[in-house]
């Protein structure tokens, strides 16, 4: 019975160490993380009113090493009810009495629903540094959504050729650090002269939905400019799970047809599994 553990054991270790060994030869990594982000922007389509939210986050991120290039892929969302800094302001809606046919005021608090949902993959190319710190450097594309829901909707979708680069620091075998960053380059956005749509603009997209493209503009330096950055920290608890926290932010202006302002800082942290 005792030999019959023993060997076991080194067969389960001899399976651990070979899938350490391929772990290090062909690493796919995938995290699923947890956050927090504190946000300010300032939708001109709808009024010249600085707004902000706190919210819960979920993220999604992974990448695939193959030799000297780099794939990473990185998704988040969030949503909630913006405020203004000095609170709401309630406004007075007129109606009708059914019974006597007098009209009559009463006050309503309007509900500001954010949403704010994007989606990147990058593949960077090693050009310096060691195997202690390597450096890529390579694009990405990015498609950016930013939503607004009170009595009418404001919704920007935005798609995205970035210039992308990231420095890791590893540590030791057990702990790393990496910065990124993403800035655009060229693009195309959707995005609309002002909040809610009339009955024109529907019937224009219901003939032919391809059409609302013609809606859009293209994007570039001159109109919208954006940074997109990010510092995580790894804390390897075995060959296949790993613990991060990460510092992600973002700094973006579009400047068509109207002005679009937008400041982020996130805290996040997950975990991670590598096979």
């Amino acid at each position: 019975m005792r030999k019959a553990f023993i060997a076991m054991a080194l067969i389960l270790l001899n399976t651990w160490m070979a899938t350490a060994q391929s772990l290090e030869d062909r690493p796919f990594r995938i995290g699923a993380s947890l956050g927090y982000s504190f946000t300010g922007y300032r939708e001109e389509t709808y009024s010249l009113v600085n707004r902000y939210l706190n919210a819960l986050t979920f993220i999604l991120d992974g990448n695939i090493k193959r030799g000297d290039f780099l794939h990473s892929f990185n998704i988040g969302f969030f949503m909630g009810n913006a405020e203004m800094a000095g609170g709401e302001r309630a406004v007075l809606q007129k109606d009708f009495c059914t019974q006597r046919g007098e009209p009559y005021y009463f006050a309503v608090l309007r509900q500001y629903l954010s949403i704010r949902g994007y989606i990147e993959y990058a593949l960077a190319r090693r050009l310096w540094g060691s195997d202690t710190f390597p450096g890529y450097l390579g694009g990405a594309f990015r498609a950016d959504t930013y939503m607004q829901f009170a009595f009418y909707p404001s919704v920007t979708g935005l798609v995205s050729l970035n210039l992308h680069a990231s420095q890791t620091w590893n540590i030791n075998s057990e702990n790393s650090l990496t910065f990124s960053v993403s800035l655009p380059v060229f693009g195309y956005a959707l995005r609309p002269a002002f909040a809610g749509a009339d009955h024109a603009t529907i019937q224009y997209a219901s003939e032919n939905p391809i059409r609302l493209l013609t809606l859009g503009r293209i994007t570039g330096p001159h109109n919208h400019w954006a940074v997109f950055g990010g510092l995580r920290y790894h804390h390897q608890i075995n060959p296949l799970v790993s613990l991060y926290s990460g510092l992600g932010f973002e700094l973006s202006r579009i400047n068509f047809p109207r002005p679009r302002r937008d400041a982020i800082l996130r805290l996040s942290s997950g975990i991670a599994f590598t096979f």
